[in-house]
């Protein structure tokens, strides 16, 4: 699991690390965020697992937003989300895409891949990226964000065999990756970019194993086991007459010597 930083927007503070567990995020002496020891000191905590990241609100912690949205109790995190804090804007920043391949690759994506809207006019709404698309203010393009200071031409989406590739056309325009701004990279499942601080993109797909096949571990079969003679249910009813005649009997009689010899 890649290591996970909240970086202060404007760089006033050093990062605050998040490794795989629970962290504690309280206020130091001039109020700044800060990772604390003790949990009775925290405002918020964050919880780091291969699940996803978590975070949860104190009882007494006042309410906060994550890209501009309130939160109240708890709510679910991704790797470039903002999180605002008490007049303090902090970014999630997660792992750094990787180099963009050839232009030129052969190799058809191994799973089709969507690009959906988190944030901005298209919420909620799922692209396509299982071919080249734009992305940008005229009308023909493949991901359509009118917005003033947007780029006619900002950046084109590519698929490759490892996943979708991102590269800003407009020499001006810059992206978000993850919390990490820059101009071209390859897109995984589960990034998120950002187009113009606002326009809020997560790449979906299904998640391909890397490297070569692990073999089966080989199964110990245990050598068959004799069954055990189970005993016929007749044979155990007739070894038990015998003692249901004797009782029989033995009422029978004294039944005989009741009626022969009681009370007159």
């Amino acid at each position: 699991m890649n290591i996970l930083r909240l970086r202060f927007a404007k760089g006033e503070r050093d990062d605050l690390v998040l490794g795989a567990g629970v962290h504690a995020v309280g206020q130091d002496e001039e109020g700044r965020p800060c990772l604390v020891e003790d949990a009775h000191d925290a405002r918020l905590q964050v919880s780091v697992d291969r699940r996803g990241i978590w975070l949860q609100l104190r009882e007494h912690a006042q309410s906060m937003h994550v890209n501009g949205r309130p939160v109240r109790r708890m709510a679910m995190l991704r790797p470039g989300d903002t999180l605002h804090m008490d007049g303090v804007d902090l970014v999630l920043v997660g792992a750094r895409p990787g180099a963009v391949p050839s232009r030129h690759d052969p190799d058809p994506p191994k799973a089709r891949a969507v690009l959906r809207a988190l944030g901005g006019t298209h919420h909620g709404r799922c692209f396509d990226v299982d071919r080249p698309c734009s992305v940008g203010s005229q009308a023909d393009a493949g991901v359509h964000i009118a917005e003033p200071g947007m780029p006619a031409e900002h950046s084109v989406l590519e698929p490759h065999a490892d996943g979708v590739s991102i590269r800003t056309v407009d020499p001006a325009a810059t992206i978000e990756v993850n919390g990490h701004r820059l101009t071209e990279g390859l897109l995984l499942a589960g990034d998120q970019v950002v187009f113009n601080t606002s326009h809020r993109f997560v790449l979906e797909a299904p998640r391909v194993p890397t490297g070569p096949a692990q073999p089966l571990p080989e199964v110990l079969v245990a050598p068959p086991v004799a069954p055990t003679p189970r005993r016929s249910p007749l044979v155990h009813s007739l070894r038990r007459i015998p003692w249901l005649l004797l009782a029989a009997l033995l009422m029978a009689g004294a039944l005989a010597l009741l009626l022969l010899y009681g009370a007159r």
